[in-house]
């Protein structure tokens, strides 16, 4: 199994919240479950969540993956005539689609200085009944509530410390309530005496900008890197967390 590369907060690859250039190994599926706190989600949130993905790699160039978030179960769109009984939560989330596309893996082409090239997007279109997905109205009530088009470039280095993973890129989108538009930029470090202990294959120590906010913290890789875990404290000030499994379909 490849080493962490997990964008763990839309269940896809990156680091934290901001989306790399790497790509999982062909076939790789990922099944990822977080504890996301109200900041870390459009303003739709106003409260702390939890969010699951399924995610599956081909070719080692496209990457695809299905992301859950849940609403608060006493949630309900309509208004007070129309509600009836709650929603359960099964019911009450938001569901969204992520994709990506490898136009240049590292070192292609024989070029020791060329950097890998992703492109991507996430919640790419909405539901029935949303508005449109990117601007929705002039509240930005539209319901692509995790909507944003990226690129990214990521370069990787070998030091006698450990490998360090450079990133840089750019994210934007339209809406009012969860604007992106701006640089992202990270580094991740996975330090070469903490690797291959006993269960422990691999920690990658990452801090990022996300375009909104600046975050730090960790990915554990564990037991044959089939787990990931990430611990996260978005601006130094909230928490995050998520484990992931993970499994190679093709070898």
């Amino acid at each position: 199994m490849s080493a962490a590369r997990a964008q763990f907060t839309d269940s896809s690859t990156g680091l934290l919240q901001m989306p790399t250039a790497e790509m999982q190994a062909d076939g790789t599926f990922m099944i990822t479950n977080n504890f996301l706190n109200q900041h870390a989600t459009a303003s739709q949130w106003n409260y702390d969540t939890f969010q699951y993905g399924i995610y599956v790699s081909f070719w080692g160039r496209l990457e695809i993956g299905y992301v859950c978030t849940i609403f608060n179960g006493a949630w309900d769109p309509r208004s007070p005539e129309e509600k009836g009984e709650r929603w359960t939560i099964m019911r009450n989330q938001d569901r969204h689609f992520v994709g990506r596309i490898c136009l240049l893996r590292e070192n292609e082409f024989g070029l020791k200085w060329m950097p890998a090239l992703v492109v991507g997007v996430s919640d790419p279109t909405t539901g029935s009944g949303g508005g449109e997905y990117t601007t929705g109205d002039v509240t930005g009530t539209g319901n692509g509530y995790f909507n944003r088009n990226f690129v990214v470039l990521t370069k990787h280095f070998q030091t006698p410390w450990g490998p360090i993973g450079a990133h840089a890129g750019y994210q934007f989108n339209r809406r009012t309530d969860y604007p992106i538009n701006a640089p992202c930029a990270g580094v991740d470090w996975s330090p070469v005496w903490i690797r291959n202990k006993g269960i422990l294959d691999n920690v990658k120590v990452i801090l990022e900008y996300d375009s909104r906010t600046v975050n730090m913290g960790f990915i554990a890789s564990i037991w044959d890197n089939r787990f990931e875990a990430m611990f996260e404290l978005q601006n130094f000030q909230w928490i995050n967390f998520g484990l992931r499994f993970k499994v190679r379909l093709k070898k």
